[in-house]
């Protein structure tokens, strides 16, 4: 854990401060969502004036994360007490709205990336949680907010996405705990996960089979190493969000350890990198100026995509050839 602060403290921060704006990093998951719809919530009952602020827009299949908290308007309060970064401590992971952020009184940090060196006038930062919606409870726990149904269900949520639906091993007991803490508020747990995994578009479908069909498997096919264009989008109706889940689905193959997913997003490139149970993604993304945890991980190449697949190519070499 790195920490100049405790979660304690940082409660009382924000319990004696009136207005808080709240980041998170670009291309916003479930766990930031969720973290951000959830704390917001709990503030506004608290009588604080709160909003999360996006430049991004929301994923269609986290649509369902109450969004009422969520603005686009980065001036809707101007020199706010505090600004709080949620599943993100890195400035270069939310770089339009630094300015912003540094707008704030009081500047603090809460995340559960390993990578995460902490930033702010205060921050904490716990590698070991699941996702950083167990330490946005943990923290409302402290300031003693009122949690209701709609709270509980939004922590869930990123929980839910960050674990993989509690399949991958950054699941922890502590995580049980909380799920089971917030099950005791009603939360609608089935259609929840419906909405996150059963609820499958034709284009996504077309552009998982258009993916896949292109993928590359390496290293006696422990590693798999698909992409998707702008171009392959447009053949298949679909939007760079449905690409999406198709690291996963690269990584659900027999006899893949690592699978390595590239979209092509304007001039840039997003990597996805997961791995099934010993190889650590982390090395591979923090060598690329990327960073996450051993198990999922990711980077953003600024160079075409045939650029960008020579260039993970390079980087699987270096870390399965030593």
């Amino acid at each position: 854990m790195k920490s100049n602060a405790s979660l304690k403290e940082i409660a009382g921060i924000l319990k004696a401060a009136q207005s808080i704006l709240v980041f998170t990093h670009t291309n916003p998951d479930g766990d930031a969502l969720g973290s951000a719809a959830a704390l917001c919530r709990a503030l506004r009952k608290m009588g604080k004036d709160a909003w999360a602020v996006f430049t991004d827009h929301i994923p269609e299949y986290l649509h369902f994360i109450d969004d009422e908290y969520f603005t686009w308007d980065i001036d809707l309060i101007k020199n706010q007490d505090v600004s709080i970064c949620l599943d993100c401590s890195d400035y270069d992971r939310f770089p339009t709205l630094i300015d912003k952020f540094n707008d704030g009184k009081t500047k603090l940090c809460v995340d559960h990336h390993a990578t995460a060196d902490g930033f702010g006038d205060y921050y904490y930062v716990d590698s070991d949680a699941a996702a950083t919606c167990e330490l946005a409870y943990m923290l409302m726990v402290e300031m003693g907010a009122e949690i209701d149904k709609t709270i509980a269900e939004s922590i869930y949520a990123g929980i839910n996405t960050d674990t993989g639906s509690f399949r991958y091993s950054n699941a922890t007991s502590q995580t049980h705990r909380i799920t089971a803490e917030l099950m005791e508020y009603g939360i609608d747990h089935t259609s929840i996960n419906v909405k996150l995994y059963q609820t499958i578009g034709l284009a996504k479908m077309r552009i998982q089979a258009a993916s896949l069909d292109k993928a590359e498997f390496l290293y006696d096919g422990k590693v798999a190493l698909g992409f998707v264009t702008d171009e392959m989008l447009k053949k298949a109706s679909a939007t760079v969000d449905d690409a999406d889940d198709n690291v996963d689905m690269l990584r659900n193959i027999e006899g893949v350890e690592m699978a390595v997913f590239l979209k092509e997003k304007g001039d840039n490139v997003k990597v996805s990198m997961r791995s099934k149970s010993y190889a650590n993604v982390n090395e591979i993304a923090a060598s690329l100026g990327g960073g996450g945890h051993a198990k999922a991980a990711g980077c953003t190449l600024e160079m075409s995509m045939e650029d960008a697949i020579e260039t993970m190519k390079k980087a699987l070499e270096d870390y399965w050839q030593n």
